[in-house]
């Protein structure tokens, strides 16, 4: 006999009419939002600019970096790393060639066609990616409070969106990113989901996969849940009708470069080993033990990563079941990538990890407390480094 816990399915709060306390709830989701990007402005537009640093050395150097860069109060500070990217292939469209190069077609289309659409209604191409980016993770953080609390309740419900804002890692929700899009979308199939709701899981299920690659999550979720559940066939359909993101973009690099999988071949020039990347690992717990920032990058790095296949675990009787599969997939999957240089990044994208904490932390609220203070000062650090192109993720 399973021993998972039966756990209560409350009928939602928030449709039609908005009731008293619904908007109460609302103000707090909005309120966590805000306080935590507000906090992110301050620290790369008003702190950064006099913070005692020295400009950033890169090898190699990253697209629309200038050596010897100090940060001043602007919109560009919004733009680095991959959102700088992302700003070149709204500008000018992908491009890719197998020369071994960085190209952007390692980046997915939607987040792109998104903020060009804003951009149609006047707004820079700063300004659109901004607001798409922010006002998704607000979305995100609404469906979260709403999927929670469903569940557990409404404490819990606010645990896990304070988790979602105050974690280091949702500066990526602020900065011109994917994040809040990607958020936004596999938290909005997952709940779908669990409600048997397979045309809008697809449908949700596949922007998520056409706005990246870890998307694709969804598909083996779906349908071990399929399985396991003994659901109709046409859960199975919205499983595979998931990959439907991907494969229109696989389409798109076949017709367009010749190779359907060009996403993934320039992944090389980022440094990105196919399957575990053991020996990157292996590097992260060397490190560990110099006292230098690095230390400090690979400890967030093997804390989130195996820190949530821990709580996933100990968890996984006490969440949904589809919060507990979404989350031991995408763990497994950011193991197998290869891809160790951004995976606490990646850990914050898996919306069930902040679902799972959240709850745990609604049972021990001083251990809640004292998180969100280390949440808090860690965002303002990770923001100022942002700032100063600095790696962070």
């Amino acid at each position: 006999m399973s021993t998972r816990l039966k756990l209560p399915i409350r009928p939602p709060k928030w449709g039609g009419n908005l009731s008293a306390q619904s908007l109460q709830e609302l103000r707090f989701v909005f309120v966590m939002w805000l306080l935590s990007r507000l906090l992110i402005i301050i620290a790369m537009q008003v702190i950064a600019p006099y913070y005692p640093a020295t400009p950033a050395e890169h090898e190699l150097l990253p697209l629309a970096f200038v050596p010897g860069f100090i940060p001043k109060p602007s919109l560009e500070l919004f733009t680095h790393w991959d959102a700088a990217w992302f700003k070149q292939i709204i500008a000018q469209g992908y491009d890719y060639a197998a020369d071994g190069k960085m190209h952007n077609i390692a980046f997915f289309p939607v987040f792109p066609l998104v903020v060009r659409a804003v951009m149609s209604l006047g707004f820079s191409v700063e300004i659109a990616g901004l607001l798409v980016n922010n006002l998704a993770l607000l979305g995100a953080m609404i469906l979260l409070y709403r999927w929670v609390e469903e569940h557990h309740g409404e404490n819990a419900a606010k645990w896990a969106t304070a988790v979602m804002a105050w974690c280091p890692f949702s500066l990526f929700g602020t900065v011109i990113y994917s994040e809040g899009l990607f958020l936004l979308f596999s938290t909005a199939a997952l709940r779908v989901f669990e409600k048997h709701q397979y045309a809008r899981a697809a449908l949700w299920g596949a922007l998520t996969t056409g706005t990246r690659v870890t998307g694709v999550v969804l598909i083996p979720t779906f349908l071990f849940l399929a399985w396991r559940e003994k659901r109709p066939p046409i859960a199975y359909l919205a499983g595979l009708a998931t990959s439907g993101g991907l494969l229109l973009y696989m389409l798109y690099c076949l017709v367009r470069f010749g190779d359907p999988l060009a996403f993934v071949h320039v992944q090389k020039a980022w440094g990105t080993a196919s399957g575990i990347n053991w020996q990157g690992w292996w590097s992260m717990v060397v490190n560990l033990f110099r006292w230098r920032w690095g230390a400090v990058k690979e400890f967030t790095k093997l804390f989130m990563v195996f820190g949530s296949a821990y709580l996933f675990w100990y968890m996984r009787h006490q969440i949904t079941r589809v919060a507990a599969v979404y989350g031991f997939f995408s763990i497994l999957l950011i193991i197998n990538s290869g891809a160790v240089l951004s995976v606490n990044r990646y850990v914050y994208g898996v919306v069930t990890a902040s679902l799972a904490l959240g709850v745990l932390l609604s049972r021990h609220p001083r251990w809640g407390y004292a998180t969100m203070g280390l949440f808090g000062t860690m965002l303002v650090g990770f923001a100022i480094r942002f700032a100063w192109w600095r790696w962070v993720a």
